[in-house]
């Protein structure tokens, strides 16, 4: 049964400044998935992130944990490829640094164009005109 995710406010508002997607991760937790690790909450202050690549890559854990040791990060699990640094939300420039750690994608923003490019597309398929292009017909 999927839990609901406890009340995150200082993840909501970093994703939702810097327009990062979140889910839910297994434990019920919100998290910001990335490709090589997360962000995610650390305390009732902190937010922390966790690099984890999918590969073990050494060096890169080894540069990325000095990088954020030097800009005031606090490392809470080290490990020989992998490791944990909390940071404090509301400091910009380590939120860049925990995103960029971590690979977090950012969200897509539209154009006004591409939104009414799209609205009229749906409108259109939802009217029933729409003919898909290259689409195979049957009986003919």
């Amino acid at each position: 049964m999927r839990q609901l995710p406890k009340v995150n406010k200082f993840l909501q508002d970093l994703s939702a400044r810097e327009r990062l997607k979140t889910r839910v991760d297994a434990d019920g937790t919100l998290i910001a998935p990335g490709k090589l690790g997360h962000i995610y909450e650390y305390d009732d202050q902190h937010l922390a992130v966790m690099v984890v690549p999918s590969t073990p890559r050494r060096n890169y854990w080894g540069v990325t944990r000095a990088k954020l040791v030097r800009l005031g990060f606090v490392v809470v699990q080290d490990g020989d490829c992998e490791g944990a640094a909390c940071f404090d939300p509301s400091n910009a420039e380590q939120a860049k640094a925990a995103i960029r750690a971590a690979g977090v994608r950012r969200k897509r923003r539209l154009s006004p164009a591409q939104i009414e490019r799209q609205v009229s597309w749906l409108r259109t398929a939802a009217e029933g005109h729409f003919e898909p292009q290259n689409a195979f017909r049957r009986g003919k």
